[in-house]
């Protein structure tokens, strides 16, 4: 529900610590896309241990911890620990594979940082024309820790971190940042990804040191539990994520009060091993109102498994809309009789001491096609009433608009009058 608000957003098993690849579809990163990340799991690469912690924005309560010890491309261990999140315990060793996962969904965060730690690729391979990008080879970015917006320099900040690098890529939005060396490779030690505005995970690497010796039965695998199928990700094309679908794509857009009303708009979706709709992220936004009613259908749709060498595999990729935000329902606001009786609960105001009676204090809402408020605007009233008043439409709750059988959103005026 909102009263105003804004919008601002900063093979063989050489699996290379991912368990994914991406469409050969996808646009290739422009020449000279480069960042100072350095990639540690190439063929030849000093053997490492490493350890992580992530922390979700806002969350004091999330916590997973990452160890990585990692001998060579085909000998490689990953741990992920969470009490609440995603964990997994993944082996590598020759041809045998053995994967354990707390969930048949590998999170879009947690996958991204988890590889991007020690290879930056999944994040550059996701890179499209148009997304942001900060990085020391294009400029924008200094070893001192400025950061600029534009080609001008006139919008500039400085990270206390020294050099800080941003790749905004769909689905795969990293900022990297507090680099330091590693025998010569510069690996950053500060990872967000950005979920949406407001909402991110931070890894941060808490240490990272040489893999002198080992005890051998880290990377042992019994044969009788190898694992070939472990939950791998494909980037597909929008073309090919529409054909999967099991239903109409169609999003039954809510009556925002004002600002547009029609334009284009695209989320990032990403689809697990059977097909339903996981997680979905905001990348191109323009009724910001409408936008929490439309993730919300989105998450609800179906899809058929995406298939790879006969295996079921997650499948992500951007899907865009035009949106009208006029299309469904009355083409004008419902006056305050008809919002009372689709109204499930009604809540009256506390009119303050000598109120003259019969004084009146309106508001213009929106109802999605669930019925959730998604947005008010004061209207004509004295002052004083704003505040009770307010208070009481906020604990008002509604029906959709039915017609034909199906729930359509609306506008609607309420008014409330003292007695």
């Amino acid at each position: 529900m909102l009263l105003r608000n804004g919008l601002c957003r900063l093979g063989t098993i050489v699996l290379l610590l991912v368990s994914g690849c991406a469409a050969s579809d996808v646009t290739p990163p422009p020449s000279g896309l480069t960042i100072a990340q350095a990639t540690l799991t190439t063929p030849g690469s000093r053997p490492f241990h490493m350890k992580a912690v992530i922390t979700e924005r806002g969350d004091p309560t999330s916590k997973t911890e990452v160890e990585i010890f990692w001998a060579a491309p085909d000998k490689w261990r990953r741990t992920i620990q969470s009490q609440t999140e995603f964990s997994q315990t993944l082996v590598v060793n020759g041809d045998r594979v053995f994967e354990k996962d707390s969930d048949d969904y590998f999170p879009l965060w947690s996958r991204t940082l988890v590889t991007a730690m020690v290879d930056p690729k999944v994040v550059l391979d996701a890179y499209r024309p148009g997304d942001r990008l900060i990085t020391k080879a294009n400029g924008s970015a200094q070893e001192s820790g400025t950061i600029c917006f534009d080609a001008a320099a006139k919008m500039c900040i400085k990270s206390r971190y020294g050099l800080t690098e941003s790749v905004g890529a769909a689905g795969h939005s990293v900022d990297f940042t507090d680099y330091r060396d590693f025998h010569g490779k510069r690996v950053a030690r500060i990872l967000t990804y950005h979920v949406d505005p407001g909402d991110s995970y931070t890894g941060q690497v808490t240490e990272l040191k040489d893999l002198n010796e080992f005890d051998p039965s880290l990377f042992f695998i019994d044969q009788s539990i190898a694992n070939s199928q472990p939950i791998r990700s494909v980037i597909l094309p929008e073309e090919e994520i529409r054909k999967l679908a099991l239903q109409p794509l169609e999003i039954i857009w809510p009556q925002v009060l004002d600002g547009l009303t029609t334009g284009q708009t695209s989320y990032y979706v990403s689809l697990d091993r059977s097909g339903q709709v996981a997680e979905v992220l905001p990348l191109k936004v323009t009724a910001e109102r409408a936008d929490g009613s439309a993730r919300r259908q989105i998450m609800k749709w179906k899809f058929r498994p995406t298939l790879q060498d006969n295996s079921a595999v997650q499948a992500e990729g951007v899907l865009s809309f035009d949106f009208n935000t006029r299309a469904y329902g009355p083409p004008e606001p419902l006056p305050d009789p008809e919002a009372r009786k689709l109204a499930s609960t009604i809540v009256e105001p506390e009119f303050p001491p000598r109120t003259t009676a019969g004084t009146t204090y309106s508001f213009a809402i929106a109802v999605d096609e669930a019925g959730s408020v998604i947005e008010i605007i004061a209207g004509e009233g004295p002052h004083d009433l704003f505040a009770p008043c307010f208070r009481a439409i906020q604990k008002w709750r509604f029906n959709p608009l039915v017609r034909d059988g199906k729930p359509l959103p609306y506008r609607a005026q309420v008014v409330f009058r003292a007695p």
